[in-house]
């Protein structure tokens, strides 16, 4: 399918994340290999008719909700299709043929995290700490086509949304518990980086056509696997690849970040240095192991970042926090 092609015109995309990270194509060898070594080449998407109704492994459990557009107000859809793409085919994402938006912008960067007792708080501008692509998009760029043709409340079209700062405040239980029963997603934020002070964004993009897509198989993002919605610049699939910190060879990967829930969101490498697939995690995409918290090593729930759909945070298994009516709901 050409490229302008990809998602109609009149389409509407509502990138509610490009949270989630990606992990590598196969399980990592017995031999230890860094992080680089072991980064991935392939994202295992979505299938169509998956449903976003219930918590199930390799999908993601969202509230049922109605969201504003140019067009006016829009019911979310329960299933996913699967996007056609360049880089999509079978099920699997291509990361060498994906179209990046261009650029290597730099912002000022705000970020705070301080505890009390019992909660954190993370607070910034949510402009992350590494350099983003060009948004808007140059029009010159292979990605433009992808945007262009699709209407932005306030802009010409998609391509036309710039970044800009904006109150990030989310407070959440320092020591949160696991619930008897997962809570659907409540906000298009899943979780805050506490590496770099940027978003993830539940990994789902929904059309005027009542259609929902996995927003890593239907639109370019950049270097960072990342791009804005309502100028709020957010992660979708193998955002660690800007992680600061990534880990050490052989060993597990370090945390990446906090989820709404207040559960840590750690990356795709075992206490062995060997990469976590989604037979290892829960309907939630996350686990219960021995993780470093708080300066100490507890056993603990935590959600992983890999390569296989929804990437990172599928649901909750604690109780969300509370964010500044700034943040995307």
């Amino acid at each position: 399918m050409g490229k302008r092609n990809v998602l109609k015109a009149g389409v509407v995309v509502l990138a509610l994340g490009l949270l989630a990270v990606v992990g590598c194509s196969s399980n990592s060898s017995s031999s230890a290999k860094t992080p680089a070594e072991i980064a991935p080449t392939e994202l295992r998407t979505v299938a169509t008719g998956t449903s976003t109704a219930t918590p199930a492994k390799g999908s993601l459990y969202v509230c049922p909700r109605t969201i504003d557009s140019p067009i006016g107000p829009l019911t979310l859809p329960t299933t996913f299709t699967a996007a056609s793409t360049p880089w999509t085919s079978n099920g699997i994402i291509d990361i060498s043929k994906i179209t990046t938006v261009p650029g290597a912008v730099t912002m000022e960067h705000q970020f705070t995290i301080t505890t009390s007792d019992t909660q954190r708080y993370l607070k910034g501008n949510g402009i992350p700490n590494h350099a983003i692509g060009t948004f808007p998009i140059p029009a010159d760029s292979p990605a433009y086509p992808y945007y262009a043709g699709l209407p932005a409340e306030g802009y010409d079209n998609a391509a036309e949304i710039p970044v800009g700062p904006y109150n990030l405040d989310l407070t959440i239980p320092k020591n949160p518990t696991v619930n008897a029963t997962p809570t659907c997603l409540t906000s298009l934020i899943t979780g805050v980086s506490s590496q770099t002070g940027g978003t993830w964004h539940a990994e789902m993009a929904a059309d005027s056509q009542l259609k929902l897509y996995d927003p890593n198989a239907a639109l370019p993002t950049d270097q960072c696997f990342g791009h804005p919605y309502m100028q709020q610049y957010h992660y979708h699939g193998y955002s660690y690849k800007c992680m600061p910190d990534q880990g050490n060879a052989g060993e597990q990967s370090p945390m990446f970040g906090y989820a709404v829930d207040g559960f840590g969101i750690f990356g795709p490498l075992d206490a062995n240095g060997e990469w976590i697939t989604n037979d290892q995690l829960d309907e939630c995409h996350g686990r219960t192991s021995m993780i470093p918290w708080d300066g100490k090593m507890v056993e603990m729930y935590h959600y992983v970042i890999n390569n296989e759909f929804p990437y990172s945070v599928g649901c909750l298994r604690g109780t969300p926090g509370t964010m500044s009516h700034d943040m995307m709901h």
